[in-house]
């Protein structure tokens, strides 16, 4: 039996080893997964996931878009299924943020997908769940997707749909973490400066300043703070709506508080709300002796962010980049150094400020915006003479530390070479951009590059990756991407070492060919040409202005290279001598930005050691640029061209709303088709222009089609005959039966503005008579004024008489008054009385009053402490409802413990009985053994007496 129980034991033990081990095995397999994922190497430390199938995404996005059509066909419980599961598979998709920097609007099925999301959303049928789904899925795109966020936020208008689920959030109170989805993909949304203010813009903006200065302060209030920010950055608009709230007040004074809060966020969105909205405390917080600890804030900000609330980084990156960069007053598109940051280099935390911000670069991933913001930032400050050496020593000098081995430098070399989609926003370029700077502070002072942990070869490989990115005009950032590669290699190429691997790497005929390229494929040597009063169409602007760029800066490079290669010598003056450069000169002179102005007067200044340099030639090209309009190709026109759309776009408006005008270039047919599509279409009143202006506008168009129909019609009569004619003359045919149909329509109206006019004559003889009325009853009013002069003079007689008995009543009157003053002295003495018992019931008033206010303090104090004893009742409830459920289980406990105790009783008696059989057992073998033993004696006498006898015989 023992033997028995050993055996199930043993197999228990092994069983329990058996788990044990195996849950050991699955410990150490999750632990050693965990430190291969969070392993970190400076090689690989962005490195994509091993990308989905070429077809998941297009298979993605087509279910989505077909749900999201089912679903606004006929919003069905199906289709809501449907939707959601594809909802959750596109959340599934675009968690990785490689996967979502790659989207683009060229994708047909995505762009479909994204412009039913206002409907949905805007639905009463929609779900919360599904609602929430889209939440997400927008935010995860539009958070890491720029070019998205901007069409999501400006085309597509989607603020006022995420605005209408915020509304009907509140009104259905579904709880805080609903809000905050909602309000953080409105933050994302509305940092666009794209953002269009529509009807719901107060109401939006009244509930943000509310959330504000609401008390307590509510767990989303970041994200309002942060959305107000985003929307008077954006828009002068919103804070003019800001200033007229009725709140306005009382959220300036919240904001100087919030200037001390411990949110990053807030402080630093405090920050640019008041300088834009309240002059006297931006004076205050900006003014020469407090902007040192602003630029500190906004640095100190800038350099830890805020994990808990998004985007804080980039706003501190705006907000530094306003205090210190500015446009000039003189000449506009110019960078210059801000009032506010003029003092900039003297500051002490300033360089320290710069690396820190420099460091960033190693630690956050390229592909996010603040990445972006953060070159945007230096760039900003490169471009300023004065600051372009302190900073970039300052981030040359930076040190590998410890905790991070990896030098800002290094970091810049490894994301100029990164490939990502083009929602990155240009971060390679910047990377380069910001790459150039930098070497050129290190090589230009020895013409050497100095030790700063990027290897040569790197360099190099980055320049030859540049120029292979090249000859793709419909692509403006590879475009770009070889002009600052030409830029990078000018750079390096004073290092004696690297201008020996670009020899190779750059060779004269790679040259020859990027500069044939241009020569040939860029419109500006066709444009300027041509007679001035030719060029009518616009030029690509980046095309243009980034390929005049990559002309400049090849010369700058084959003048460096010339003095060391006889083929790049040769290259360099074949280039010079090339009269189809002149455009380009011409071109960067008269519509360029300060650089490209700048680095075209360099490079004339090389083209004019050729002696039969047409110097003529460039002039007149220039000044035949002055005096035409130019098509929009640096930045700051690009910037005016986008005001002149603008512009347009409110002049548009102007006309929509009534503002006609009739000139003589409205007699066109252009002007004169879209003014009668205003007035037939559009619904533009007619009492917003004269009837005999519309009138005579339909006369003409009328003419003008009266005009084409017979010179249709003598077209057709002198075309081939009827067995011989051709598509086009049936064409022709059908454009006659269109303008015939019109010009009835056109009669039509007209014959309708004829009877508002009939009915205008009509009205106006009628208000003739009323005149004719109006003059009769002025007469009348004469003839009565005649007589009321007659009475007037009866009613003076009277008047005298009645002053002759006033004086009568007068004298009357003054001696009442007498005894009227004695008793009024009676009753001052009886009134004194009064006042004075008044006084004393006002005193005891007073004293009853403050026994009242005694006994109210009493009173709060016992409610306070009743509340108090009340809520330790409460909490003695609590301990009480919690010590029975402890004694509930112990009780189990208990239960379980005595079902054991019996079990072991149970077993315990067994053994006893087992033990009592053994021990019964033990003395029958005892009493067998001692009567064993007695025999065995009795046989040992026996012997022995057999012995004694047989030892006598």
């Amino acid at each position: 039996m023992y033997l028995v129980e050993e055996v199930h034991i043993c197999q228990f033990s092994d069983t329990s080893t058996h788990l044990l081990t195996s849950f050991i095995t699955k410990i150490r397999h999750l632990l050693w997964t965990t430190m291969e994922r969070s392993s970190f190497r400076t090689s690989q430390r962005f490195q994509r996931d091993p990308s989905t199938p070429s077809n998941e995404p297009d298979s993605i996005f087509t279910l989505a878009t077909t749900s999201a059509a089912r679903y606004v066909s006929n919003s069905s419980a199906d289709n809501t299924t449907r939707l959601d599961e594809a909802l959750s598979g596109m959340i599934r998709h675009v968690a990785d943020v490689d996967r979502v920097t790659r989207l683009s609007l060229k994708n047909a099925q995505l762009k479909e997908f994204l412009s039913y999301t206002p409907v949905i959303l805007n639905a009463s049928t929609t779900n919360i769940m599904t609602r929430s789904k889209f939440y997400r899925l927008l935010f995860s795109i539009a958070h890491h997707n720029i070019p998205i966020r901007r069409f999501m936020a400006g085309e597509l208008r989607l603020l006022g749909a995420v605005f209408s689920c915020l509304k009907a959030s509140l009104r259905e109170q579904l709880g805080p973490q609903n809000m905050i989805d909602i309000l953080r993909l409105l933050q994302v949304l509305s940092y666009e400066k794209n953002v269009p203010l529509e009807h719901w813009a107060n109401e939006l903006i009244s509930f943000l300043m509310q959330e504000v200065i609401r008390e307590p302060e509510p767990e989303w209030m970041p994200y309002c703070i942060a959305i107000l920010c985003n929307l008077a950055s954006a828009s002068k608009s919103a804070c003019k709506r800001i200033k007229i709230s009725s709140s306005y007040k009382k959220f300036s004074r919240q904001l100087m508080k919030l200037l001390q809060h411990n949110a990053r966020i807030i402080v630093v969105s405090s920050l640019v709300l008041i300088g834009y909205l309240d002059e006297k405390v931006r004076d205050m917080v900006y003014c020469t002796e407090n902007v040192h600890d602003t630029f500190m804030c906004t640095f100190n900000v800038l350099t830890i962010g805020d994990d808990e609330c998004m985007m804080t980084r980039q706003i501190a990156a705006d907000l530094l980049r306003r205090l210190v960069v500015s446009e000039s007053s003189i000449i506009p598109g110019i960078p210059t150094l801000a009032s506010t940051g003029k003092n900039v280099l003297n500051y002490g935390f300033f360089i320290g400020s710069i690396q820190q911000t420099a460091r960033l670069l190693v630690t956050l991933d390229p592909r996010t915006e603040e990445s972006s913001k953060i070159y945007d930032l230096l760039l900003a400050f490169c471009s300023l003479q004065q600051l372009r050496s302190p900073v970039c020593q300052a981030i040359i000098r930076c040190q590998p530390t410890e905790t991070q081995l990896t030098t800002p430098i290094v970091a810049i070399t490894e994301t100029c070479g990164l490939k990502y989609g083009e929602s990155t926003e240009n971060i390679t370029l910047k990377a380069i951009k910001l790459l150039s700077h930098l070497l050129k502070e290190c090589i230009e002072p020895q013409e050497q590059m100095p030790e700063i942990g990027v290897p040569r070869g790197q360099l190099i490989e980055l320049v030859a990756t540049c120029l292979d990115e090249a000859y793709d005009p419909q692509v403006s950032e590879k475009i770009q991407k070889l002009q600052l590669g030409l830029r990078l290699a000018e750079v390096i190429s004073h290092d004696e070492q690297c201008r020996q691997l670009l020899l190779n790497v750059c060779s004269a005929h790679l040259c020859h060919e990027i500069a044939t390229w241009q020569f040939s494929k860029n419109p500006v040597v066709g444009y300027l040409t041509k007679p001035p009063k030719e060029r009518l169409e616009p030029l690509d602007p980046e095309w243009t202005i980034y390929g005049i760029g990559i002309i400049l800066e090849l010369c700058r490079l084959l003048a460096v290279l010339k003095d060391h290669s006889k083929v790049h010598k040769d290259q360099y003056w074949k280039l010079l001598k090339d009269e189809r450069i002149i455009p380009f000169l011409a071109y960067g002179i008269s519509y360029g930005d300060q650089e490209t102005v700048q680095q075209a007067f360099l490079t004339y200044s090389h083209c004019a050691q050729v002696p039969a340099f047409p110097s003529h030639l460039l002039s007149e090209m220039v000044a035949s640029c002055k005096s035409t309009s130019s098509p929009s190709t640096s930045s700051s026109n690009i910037a005016s061209q986008k005001e002149s759309t603008e512009s347009k776009k409110e002049s548009d408006d102007r006309v929509g709303s009534g503002e006609i005008f009739f000139t003589d270039e409205r007699s066109s047919q252009r002007a004169l088709d879209d003014l009668l599509r205003k007035v037939t279409l559009e619904g533009m009143p007619l009492k917003d222009a004269k009837t005999t202006e519309v009138f005579a506008a339909y006369e003409r168009k009328i003419q003008m089609l009266q005009l084409r129909e017979k010179e249709l019609e003598q077209q057709l009569k002198n075309s081939r005959p009827i067995g011989v004619q051709s598509t086009q003359d049936f064409e022709n045919t059908s454009k006659i039966r269109e303008l015939t149909l019109e010009c009835e329509s056109l009669r039509e109206r007209n014959t309708q503005l004829t009877d508002h006019m009939t009915r205008g004559n009509l009205e106006m003889e009628q208000l003739k008579i009323e005149l004719k009325d109006v003059k009769q009853k002025g007469e009348t009013i004469e003839q009565s004024l005649g007589m009321c002069i007659t009475e007037k003079s009866g009613l003076k007689a009277q008047l005298n008489e009645l002053l002759a008995n006033s004086e009568r009543t007068a004298q009357t009157a003054q001696m009442e008054i007498s005894k009227l003053n004695a008793e009024l002295a009676q009753n001052v003495a009886r009134m004194e009385v009064f006042l004075q018992e008044n006084r004393d019931l006002k005193r005891g008033f007073e004293e009853k009053s403050v026994e009242y206010e005694v006994l109210k303090e009493h009173v709060l104090q016992i409610d306070a402490e009743l509340k108090a004893k009340q809520m330790e009742v409460e909490r003695a409830h609590l301990q009480t409802s919690a010590a029975e459920q402890k004694t509930l289980a112990k009780e189990k406990e208990l239960v379980e413990a005595e079902r054991h105790l019996k079990l072991y009783e149970s077993r315990l008696s067994d053994r006893e009985r087992d033990l009592k059989s053994c021990q019964m057992e033990v003395d029958r073998l005892r009493i067998d053994l001692e009567t064993a033993r007695q025999n065995l004696q009795k046989l040992e006498q026996l012997r022995e007496a057999m012995l004694s006898l047989a030892s006598s015989k």
